[in-house]
């Protein structure tokens, strides 16, 4: 793996990859008028929306589901940015849910960008980026984003993460390890994490196993476990499905915070599924 590299404030992170923000939400539309955000508790969902192609579709996904429809927070990842879209992608979600958001990329991809995203109905503050170790082999340049949300008064800290996919255990390890290491003691770690049942074949063909040795979700959730984390979604049950195979590769790991899980909810157009749970302040 390549070195591990620092925490980089917003406003330090330039071109290309230029991070785009309206961190302070705007003024509710008809549908949070109607759907507040709940605060007692705060509910928020993790979604890899698979480069969302039709904005509209996700933001749908979340109107339409009732146990989605109240989050005031969403960890958004695998959203993806194009010049000749107009908007961005995330920035479009966000307008129909009347959400602040950031865009924060990863990668250049085509004419576009590639990365992850943070939609809020309270103010996002003190957001960083971090770029993540590299493996050596075929890889897709991973970041994660952290920010602190402020509730009402209440500050939750949160970190955005999406891990590379051919990743052994070890490595997947190594990957995450500077996100989380140096955390303060009330956070909430969310994302894609890619814990696949997967092997890899000379080329890096993956090769999907039954074998309980492969599975690497038991191992993050060790890996979390050991430096305090609770986990709350250990037991949520597959979050992506494809080609006929259902594997848990997102998560929600917490310290220091109430958290009660609720539920994946098998809906949306993406390979994953969103997931959410409650925070009580």
């Amino acid at each position: 793996m390549s070195g591990d590299q620092p925490w980089v404030p917003l406003t330090d992170v330039g071109a290309p990859l230029v991070p785009e923000t309206a961190a302070t939400p705007a003024p509710p539309n008809t549908f949070r008028s109607s759907h507040p955000a709940t605060t007692a508790p705060l509910r928020v969902v993790t979604y890899n929306v698979q480069y969302a192609p039709d904005p509209d579709a996700i933001a749908s996904t979340i109107t339409s589901d009732p146990q989605l429809a109240s989050a005031g927070l969403i960890l958004i990842q695998e959203i993806e940015a194009y010049p000749d879209e107009g908007e961005s992608r995330a920035s479009k979600i966000a307008a129909a849910l009347g959400m602040g958001y950031l865009y924060v990329p990863a990668r250049l991809k085509g004419t576009g960008s590639h990365g992850l995203a943070i939609l809020s109905s309270f103010p996002i503050t003190n957001v960083e980026k971090m770029d993540l170790p590299d493996s050596g082999h075929k890889t897709q340049h991973r970041i994660a984003v952290s920010a602190d949300i402020d509730v009402n008064g209440n500050l939750l800290h949160v970190i955005d993460v999406h891990l590379d996919t051919e990743l052994a255990a070890a490595e997947r390890v190594a990957q995450l390890h500077p996100a989380v290491i140096d955390a303060p003691p009330a956070t909430m770690v969310a994302g894609d994490f890619n814990m696949a049942w997967v092997q890899f074949a000379t080329g890096g063909v993956p090769v999907l196993t039954g074998s309980g040795a492969s599975d690497q979700a038991p191992i993050i959730d060790s890996y979390m476990r050991a430096l305090s984390f609770d986990t709350p979604a250990a037991e949520s049950g597959p979050t992506e499905h494809m080609f006929g195979v259902e594997q848990r590769l997102d998560a929600f790991y917490s310290r220091d915070l109430d958290v009660t899980f609720g539920a994946v909810e098998r809906v949306g157009p993406s390979d994953h599924w969103p997931m959410w749970l409650d925070v009580t302040f």
